[in-house]
């Protein structure tokens, strides 16, 4: 397909206009954005601007003299939508110009930032610029084969899709910074509200320390996940004394004083009376306790079960389960029971074993016996395992012997008799 010369060649170095008759002319866009769009025009001289569409004002103004800025209004203004840098042209449709046959055309005026030039428009052949590529008929004229159909040049194709790729780039680009500078400013307002709250937090937890720091017992002051502050204790006269404390302070209805032993209990009944097989509350670390369990739960038991105890303990951060059967009790229980040489019966009940100890204990075996319950039940409970002490009573079954200088006599456990006069001793 035959284009057009190269601008140097068409250079035009006698440019006197000759007049000529009104006519009207077809203008052919062959590059960028209005690719294949026809513009109708009446015989006349046109400004081209040839620029971005959002860039249009202001970057051709930039690039105009003062003179050529005057001059471009006496011209009718043609904006022509190109993503790539291009000179501005003037096409004076107006007059013809005369010479030889094959020279005859118009005159056209390239006007770039760094080379100007005048060059001769033909009809219904394509002039060529750099990328720019457009041409012009008359109206009641057909355009040739070779203009109907023109197809740019792959490389240029592609070089003027990427350029048409490169706006909606930049408008998602500065979509996206927006976007973000919102996002980063939302996160900062979040985090000063955020610190504000725990400067104010940190500030209470140190007032409130200081008129807990005569408290009889240790507490422990803990933020709960409601945002309370709570106080810890583990007995009862530092719980009241606590209470008391707090009663004085400003600020005190975001304090809730605990009572970690009376809260422990409650917490395994209502869990127990709602099903669940629960043995006793580890809170030696009380924001993350241990909980121990008879059976083993199904996975959406355990999360079920979980968010019960978190609702129930609302400064518990996390929660341990342990498992520890009916069967493992009774062994660890029997044991303790063995190693003391304790005699004991055991009955089975239907929520788990009953160990019934009848035996004559001495006082250190006793006290023996008490400790190992004590710690057994603090660890598991008695939801499972119970013990009851029965010590033998009949002894002095039949027995009858005065024991005191005071003269009562004992028969047995449940019969005293206790003389009323001296006299009746000695008979």
């Amino acid at each position: 397909m035959a284009l057009s010369m190269k601008s140097d060649m068409n250079e035009l170095h006698d440019d006197r206009p000759v007049p000529e008759a009104q006519k009207k002319f077809t203008l052919k866009v062959l590059f960028g954005p209005m690719f294949g769009c026809e513009l109708h025009l009446p015989a006349d001289d046109y400004f081209l601007i040839i620029n971005p569409g959002l860039a249009l004002q202001d970057d051709t103004t930039a690039m105009m003299s003062p003179g050529d800025h005057a001059a471009a209004y006496t011209h009718n203004t043609l904006y022509l939508p190109c993503d790539m840098p291009s000179p501005n042209i003037i096409l004076r449709l107006s007059a013809r110009y005369q010479g030889d046959e094959s020279d005859e055309g118009y005159r056209l005026e390239v006007q770039g930032t760094d080379k100007s030039y005048t060059a001769r428009l033909k009809e219904n052949e394509i002039f060529v610029h750099e990328h720019i590529r457009f041409a012009i008929k008359r109206d009641e004229e057909n355009w040739p084969a070779e203009i109907e159909n023109f197809n740019l040049p792959p490389a240029l194709s592609a070089e003027f899709s990427e350029q048409t790729r490169r706006p909606d780039f930049r408008v998602k680009k500065n979509y996206a910074l927006t976007f973000g500078f919102f996002i980063l400013l939302l996160l900062v307002i979040t985090a000063g509200v955020s610190g504000y709250k725990k400067l104010e937090s940190e500030r209470q937890v140190v007032t409130l320390n200081e008129a807990l720091a005569g408290a009889p017992m240790p507490v422990d002051i803990v933020r709960g996940r409601d945002n309370l502050i709570y106080v810890l204790t583990r007995n009862y006269q530092a719980m009241e004394w606590t209470r008391e404390a707090i009663f004085k302070l400003k600020g005190k209805e975001s304090v809730v004083p605990v009572w970690l032993t009376q809260q422990r209990n409650e917490v395994v009944a209502q869990l127990a009376n709602a099903g669940y097989p629960v043995l006793q509350i580890d809170d030696a670390r009380p924001q993350h306790p241990t909980i121990a369990l008879y059976r083993n739960l199904n996975q959406q038991e355990e999360k079920n079960f979980k968010a019960a105890v978190l609702k129930k303990i609302p400064f518990a951060l996390d929660i341990r389960v342990l498992v520890k059967t009916k069967d493992q009790l009774l062994q660890d229980a029997r044991q303790g029971l063995d190693r003391l040489h304790i005699y004991y019966r055991q009955i089975n009940s239907p929520g788990g074993y009953a160990l019934v100890i009848r035996d004559d204990l001495s006082d250190s075996t006793l006290r023996s016996l008490q400790h190992f319950i004590k710690q057994y039940n603090h660890q598991w409970g008695s939801r499972v395992i119970n013990f009851s002490i029965n010590l033998d009573e009949n002894w002095l079954q039949d027995k009858s012997y005065v024991d005191s200088s005071n003269g009562y006599l004992f028969l047995n456990p449940r019969h005293w008799y206790f003389p009323l006069k001296q006299g009746d001793l000695n008979g």
